[in-house]
C-alpha cells in the first residue's frame, strides 16, 4: 500500500518537474453513485477523494494525474441461498472501496473542461463476494471553472474488467462478466504556486 503511494507521489513529482509549463496540484472530492453491471442491485451512495498535479502544457490542454480513494460497490444485491443460506434468498451489500491511480487529459474551453483517462484501481477491502483485487476503468467527465483554483466537475468511470471474477460461480445470480458502473460529481481546487 506504502508502495503505491510513494509510486503515485513519485509519478506525479516526475511529472511536474518535466513540465515547461504551469503546474498546480490539488485536491478533489464529492459524491458516488455506483453499482456492479449485470446482476440485480441497487445502487451505492459513497464519496471518493483525492489528490492531483495539473500540469498545463497548452491553452487548452492539461495532463492531470490522480490519486483517489473511492468508495464503490452495490446494494441489495441478490444472492443465491444455495452457496449463501444465511441470506435465505436474500440480499447483501457489496462494498468495494478502491485506491486508484488515474491520468485525466484535459480539454479546456474557456471556463469548461472535458476529461478523459484510464485509472487503475486496487481493492483495499475484503469482500466474500469477489476475488478480484484490482480494476481498470475509462474516465469521462465535464467540468466547470468556477475560480481559477474552484471547479465542479461530472464524470463517469465506466470499468472494463470484471470486479466479481467468480470462476467457480459461486454466485448464481450475477452474469458472467460484472464491470463497476460510478457516476461522481463534486469539486476540486487547485493551489496557487
Amino acid at each position: 500500500m506504502r508502495k503505491i503511494i510513494f509510486l503515485g507521489l513519485m509519478t506525479l513529482g516526475f511529472t511536474a518537474a518535466q513540465a515547461q509549463k504551469e503546474f498546480k496540484a490539488g485536491l478533489r472530492g464529492g459524491l458516488n453513485i455506483s453499482t456492479i453491471e449485470d446482476i440485480e442491485a441497487s445502487s451505492k451512495t459513497g464519496f471518493y477523494i483525492g489528490a492531483f498535479g495539473n500540469i498545463k502544457l497548452t491553452k487548452f490542454y492539461s495532463l492531470q494525474p490522480e490519486l483517489n480513494f473511492s468508495m464503490q460497490g452495490a446494494n441489495d444485491v441478490l444472492l443465491s441461498d444455495r452457496y449463501f443460506p444465511e441470506t435465505n434468498g436474500g440480499k447483501a451489500d457489496v462494498p468495494l472501496n478502491y485506491l486508484g491511480l488515474t491520468v485525466m487529459n484535459k480539454f479546456n474551453l474557456k471556463s469548461f473542461f472535458l476529461q478523459v483517462g484510464p485509472s487503475l484501481d486496487l481493492l483495499l477491502t475484503e469482500s466474500r463476494y469477489n476475488d478480484s483485487r484490482a480494476d481498470l476503468s475509462l474516465n469521462l467527465g465535464l467540468g466547470y471553472d468556477i475560480t481559477e483554483n474552484l471547479s465542479i466537475e461530472g464524470r463517469y468511470k465506466a470499468g472494463i474488467a470484471d470486479v466479481i471474477d467468480d470462476d467457480t460461480d459461486w454466485l448464481f445470480y450475477f452474469g458472467d462478466i460484472n464491470y463497476n458502473s460510478v457516476f461522481q460529481v463534486g469539486l476540486s481546487y487547485k493551489f496557487n504556486n
